[in-house]
């Protein structure tokens, strides 16, 4: 066994995370593991890093939560002198609290008030700040990135499901698209239908995943400048991470400013 193939807990030990973590990455294809006698051996030279997170888990629906309030700042109103993103947001919130007007909001109601304003600040924070780093720390809790292998003929089908948001490296304003690849956001309650209709397997070791879901509480209405800056950076790739460093300043000039981040932004996803 080479040096750096080590065990679960081992690999868990040195990336500073928990043995679930670790297995996830794997089934997620983010690691590299082989199956030997029984157990998994994870070979970390030849993963992407992922840097080790401190402190609790971050709630999905908690960044979920902070993106509504950002996209209705922007929508609400231009920022007036003196007045920051944050308060934009907490106006944005209270509004939102009261109304119906989304899936997002109404299952953010299970959230603590508390907790939904931390989420509240932590995003204004990073955005005003212009923060990248903290930008995509707090979005990676976003939802569960999972891979899957599918029959290249069954892509151009599920490309078109409507239960998808395409996103990431199937989005026309990445940049970086890939025709072999579907890449998607998902509601979790819709994840079993669409494995069960297009026979969607976890990839074996060596094998290339063609299908990225990212697993979230409710399908987003659209994959605005954030969430694909967000996908990207999570590929890894040089040209990924710049084009995911574009995208985060473009969407911190939009909600800046409160202008639309691209001109169909407000269209609305059927």
């Amino acid at each position: 066994m080479g040096m750096s193939k080590l065990s679960v807990p081992q690999a868990a030990k040195r990336l500073g995370v928990t043995s679930a973590r670790v297995r996830q990455r794997v089934d997620d294809g983010s690691l590299v593991a082989e199956k030997i006698g029984g157990r998994w051996l994870v070979d970390l030279d030849a993963s992407h890093a992922e840097p080790p997170q401190r402190g609790r888990p971050v709630s999905p629906l908690s960044v979920w939560w902070s993106l509504e309030c950002a996209e209705a700042a922007r929508v609400g109103a231009r920022l007036r002198d003196g007045e920051s993103l944050l308060d934009r947001m907490r106006d944005a919130e209270l509004e939102l609290v009261d109304s119906d007007s989304s899936e997002v909001a109404a299952e953010a109601m299970r959230l603590g008030r508390s907790t939904r304003g931390r989420a509240v600040r932590r995003l204004a924070g990073a955005l005003e700040g212009r923060d990248h780093k903290a930008l995509l720390s707090w979005l990676r809790g976003r939802a569960a990135r999972v891979a899957y292998v599918a029959s290249p003929a069954d892509l151009p089908a599920l490309r078109a499901d409507i239960r998808l948001v395409l996103s990431g490296v199937s989005h026309g304003r990445s940049g970086v698209e890939d025709p072999r690849i579907v890449e998607a956001y998902v509601g979790a309650a819709d994840v079993d239908g669409l494995v069960g209709d297009y026979w969607l397997d976890k990839p074996v070791v060596d094998e290339r995943p063609n299908v990225v879901l990212h697993v979230a509480p409710v399908r987003p209405p659209r994959a605005d400048a954030l969430l694909l800056a967000a996908d990207l950076a999570e590929h890894g790739g040089p040209r990924e991470r710049q084009r995911a460093r574009e995208l985060l300043d473009e969407a911190i000039d939009a909600l800046l400013s409160g202008v639309p981040d691209d001109p169909a932004a407000d269209e609305v996803v059927a």
